[in-house]
């Protein structure tokens, strides 16, 4: 009789073992049917995934009834700087700090659907993230890992890009609003007066998050945490000291693109200076030579530090008061405008293109259509100082709905003014244009190269949908 219970328990037992067996290769082969796009990453049809606009390494994996889409934790968790380690007792991926919750047993109420966790900063993540292995790859489903670790999730299907958003980034946008707003209409840094008069200025190089598209934040090279840096706006004749500070991990210099400055104040490393170390300081003192619109950059590892920000306006303006012009009266850059603006155009490197080539093209360091527009009455008069600070690229910038008139170049004043709807302006150079708006409507400023009014390129899916984006603003005339 013992003999035969215990056959009846052992025959019980295989059933049981079998049918675990089964089901474990049912559910990996429901894994392994999902379809990643051949798997490579940015190749084929895959589904690109991307965290604060960051190309993870990974495509996304679609489920083979198009219900659900997973992400690898793995990548997610280290395009966070978070460490990741596998707890093969709990079949368990454990994420950030901490361990495997001792008071929580492995009992599947919050496992997957092959029985695995998923541990985050110590805290085993809800079932509905529902961790599976994929060959060698723990995967989750993507909206409700986004949900359970704080991201926000955006699924483009145009694209085929899954979106993930930290809060950070979204702070980010946000705060550099105001900054953005200053740079265009020409609001300069408040100065220190010196006992003798001087004005002093202090420009700090920092790395800082930056967002030049929203839902993209990079780690930009910046003066004062902002890319392009703070306006510095004086008067012609001034006496200017600018306190520098370098915390950038390299040394760095600043330049004085087109203003005349003492030889040893013209911030070339290694021939009128020595260059800033990391950690050091350094005091530019010259005299506002004369009035215009120029630059300052670094000129140490220009690719790197100025292709990722590390530029602003430098505006004199004249000794003298500009007057308004009369009705109908000739715009020239001795006007007095109803608006001035500043536009600094530049590429930005972000992390999915070699060193160059651009990711994004940005005005003031956003992309369209995020720059903020240019909102005047009928019959104001506008000046704009267009600032190519771009490493490599001409723009061709093209107003529609009226013509402009080209006042001064590279800081002088032309004798002869030029009435036009485009303009060239290579690398380097400045431009200030007037025109007096006269037609109601909104009108598209952009650069007539047209690749660079349609960001992202290939690589992040930009080109394919042909939706506008870069080198664009919108001049709003209103009654």
């Amino acid at each position: 009789m013992k003999a035969g219970i215990r056959s009846r328990k052992w025959r019980v037992a295989v059933f049981a073992a079998l049918l675990a067996a089964a089901s474990s290769q049912l559910l990996h082969a429901s894994a392994m049917s999902m379809s990643s796009g051949d798997a490579e990453a940015g190749e084929g049809a895959g589904i690109q995934v991307t965290l604060d606009g960051r190309l993870l390494p990974n495509p996304g994996i679609e489920s083979g009834d198009l219900s659900e889409l997973r992400v690898q934790v793995r990548d997610v968790a280290e395009a966070l700087n978070l460490p990741v380690k596998w707890d093969a007792k709990h079949h368990a991926a454990i994420v950030g700090d901490g361990m495997y919750p001792a008071s929580d047993g492995m009992d599947g109420s919050m496992a997957g659907s092959m029985g695995h966790a998923v541990v985050w900063n110590g805290e085993r993540l809800p079932a509905d993230v529902d961790p599976m292995l994929m060959g060698r790859s723990m995967t989750a489903v993507a909206d409700s890992l986004a949900e359970a670790i704080g991201l926000s999730y955006k699924y483009d299907a145009g694209r085929h890009r899954i979106e993930l958003l930290t809060p950070e980034a979204a702070e980010q946008f946000e705060a550099e609003k105001p900054q953005v707003e200053d740079v265009l209409n020409g609001k300069g840094m408040t100065p220190t007066i010196a006992a003798d008069g001087t004005k002093e200025f202090t420009l700090t190089a920092e790395l800082h998050d930056w967002v030049p598209v929203d839902g993209v934040m990079t780690t930009a090279w910046t003066f004062n945490g902002q890319a392009p840096g703070p306006t510095i706006r004086v008067t012609e004749g001034d006496r200017v000291r600018i306190h520098f500070v370098n915390h950038l991990p390299e040394p760095a210099t600043i330049h004085w693109h087109g203003v005349l400055v003492p030889n040893e104040m013209d911030g070339v490393p290694g021939l009128t200076q020595e260059a800033v170390q990391a950690g050091g300081t350094f005091d530019y003192e010259f005299t506002a030579s004369h009035a215009g619109t120029f630059i300052y950059h670094s000129h140490y590892d220009d690719m790197k530090q100025v292709g990722n920000g590390m530029y602003g306006a430098f505006i004199i303006d004249p000794k003298t008061p500009a007057v308004p012009a009369a009705d109908n009266g000739e715009l020239t850059a001795q006007t007095a405008y109803d608006h001035d603006y500043t536009m600094l155009l530049s590429g930005f490197h972000v992390n999915t293109t070699p060193e160059d080539e651009e990711d994004y093209f940005t005005m003031n360091g956003v992309s369209y259509p995020d720059t903020p527009p240019l909102n005047v009455k009928k019959g104001e008069t506008v000046r704009i100082r267009l600032i190519n600070i771009d490493t490599m690229e001409t723009h061709t910038m093209h107003l529609h709905g009226m013509d402009f008139r080209l006042i001064a170049r590279n800081g002088s004043p032309l004798k002869s003014v030029e009435t036009m709807n485009t303009l060239l302006i290579g690398p380097g150079e400045t431009a200030d244009i007037a025109l007096r708006a006269d037609a109601v409507g909104k009108w598209m400023f952009h650069c007539h190269i047209l690749d660079h009014t349609m960001n992202g390129g290939d690589a992040m899916g930009g080109m394919s949908m042909g939706e506008m984006g870069g080198l664009i603003s919108i001049l709003n005339v209103t009654e």
